[in-house]
């Protein structure tokens, strides 16, 4: 009787690299989540992710020094309906290169 297969953890270094990897002009996101072995979504779930981090690090556009502040739940709104549409501008960009 064989044991069930342990679900794959992945390092933060790992996820980073393979999304950093995806970023890369002219990758198939489809052969490169073959070759690490995960699914597509998966991918799309890690650069959500990294790009949502990407936020905290980076700060506000005014420079983030008052990053103690709280921001606005508009500005909040705005600033993840943004986030989605450079998102979708970036993959159709993508899609586009390969027609």
């Amino acid at each position: 009787m064989s044991q069930p297969k342990k679900r794959r953890q992945w390092s933060a270094a790992d996820k980073m690299r393979i999304v950093l990897a995806g970023l890369e002009a002219g990758t198939e996101i489809s052969e490169l989540c073959r070759v690490e072995g995960i699914n597509p979504t998966q991918y799309y779930s890690w650069k959500k992710q990294l790009v949502s981090g990407a936020d905290a690090v980076f700060g506000k556009r005014g420079g983030g020094k008052d990053s103690a502040a709280t921001p606005d739940p508009h500005e909040q709104d705005m600033n993840r309906m943004r986030a989605v549409i450079a998102e979708i501008t970036a993959e159709n960009l993508e899609l586009k290169k390969t027609l």
